[in-house]
């Protein structure tokens, strides 16, 4: 059955179930915000959200009695994509919250679909279109409006630093997973990818002496990352089997929309006009990359947005 033939109670699951994992992936933002206004250290913060995660991800492959491994040949390419580059791009989004409203971090963040689309066009592996212009332009004007308009109580310059470095990092595991974990479960290539992710932070904090025990208050918050970050990789990747790559990109970028709010009540960060505008154009770049180039997108079957 075609996605035009689906019922509409099919349609209104559907809609129910991405709003569902949009809302967890902007419950990842507050939490991640939450705890990197505290100044919790990255491996400390980022390596017990992924544990967690991975453990309870490990609990969704028993239940839906999925693989629990990759497949011989793909396991040691599944542990390196979140050891080394899932744990730098996490990293430098985290350090991008430290330095910046969860808004602008979220919405410059949302240029990837683009910088993935374009990278895409680079390689060979799709074909130049008008849109895939349209959305790198509305990427690229969008994220700077909110970079510079915003002002420094939006973002620093550190913080736009941080927040590219994590897009490239993002594009870079989307593409690399496309390719290397071909044969891969994607909830399987998730649980290993959080996994992953959650050693190779805690790996960088005992090289740099930089472990501490959090508070009781700054440990339930990290417990509550980890939760929801299970819970919207699980629902991101249901949704994915049911509408495919290109619907579930646009349905996402309600993450960006719901973290913001989600700060905005519970942080008490507001929205300037000028980032709000300037997000408007970067959520447009989204989308429009989402339709301007299937191959880039359909790499989502293996990742997730952080």
């Amino acid at each position: 059955m075609s996605a035009s033939e689906v019922a509409p109670d099919g349609r209104r699951l559907d809609l129910a179930l991405g709003a569902a994992g949009a809302f967890a992936f902007g419950c990842t933002i507050l939490f991640s915000r939450a705890v990197a206004r505290d100044n919790l250290s990255p491996p400390v913060a980022l390596g017990i959200r992924f544990g967690v995660a991975g453990l309870l991800l490990l609990g969704v492959l028993v239940v839906t009695r999925r693989p629990l491994l990759p497949p011989p040949g793909e396991r040691i390419f599944a542990i390196s994509l979140g050891f080394v580059v899932y744990a730098v791009e996490s990293t430098c989004f985290y350090l991008g919250l430290e330095h910046g409203t969860a808004a602008a971090v979220a919405l410059i963040f949302y240029a990837y679909p683009a910088v993935i689309a374009i990278t895409e066009v680079v390689l060979g592996a799709a074909r130049w279109r008008a849109r895939t212009f349209v959305a790198l332009a509305l990427a690229v004007s969008g994220s700077s409006v909110v970079a510079i308009g915003g002002g420094r109580l939006a973002i620093s310059t550190s913080g736009v630093f941080f927040v590219g470095a994590s897009i490239l990092m993002f594009s870079a595991y989307v593409l690399l997973s496309d390719r290397v974990l071909v044969r891969t479960d994607s909830i399987t290539a998730a649980t290993w990818t959080a996994i992953g992710a959650s050693m190779g932070t805690a790996t960088f904090g005992v090289l740099r002496g930089d472990l501490e025990a959090p508070s009781g208050h700054a440990l339930a918050a990290l417990f509550a990352n980890g939760l929801a970050t299970a819970t919207a990789f699980t629902l991101f990747l249901v949704v994915l089997d049911r509408i495919g790559a290109t619907r579930t990109a646009i349905v996402m970028a309600l993450e960006a929309v719901t973290g913001i709010v989600l700060t905005a009540v519970f942080l008490g960060e507001s929205v300037r006009p000028v980032v709000a505008l300037g997000g408007a154009a970067v959520l447009a770049g989204a989308v429009i990359a989402a339709f301007s180039a299937p191959a880039s997108v359909e790499a989502l079957e293996s990742a997730s947005p952080p």
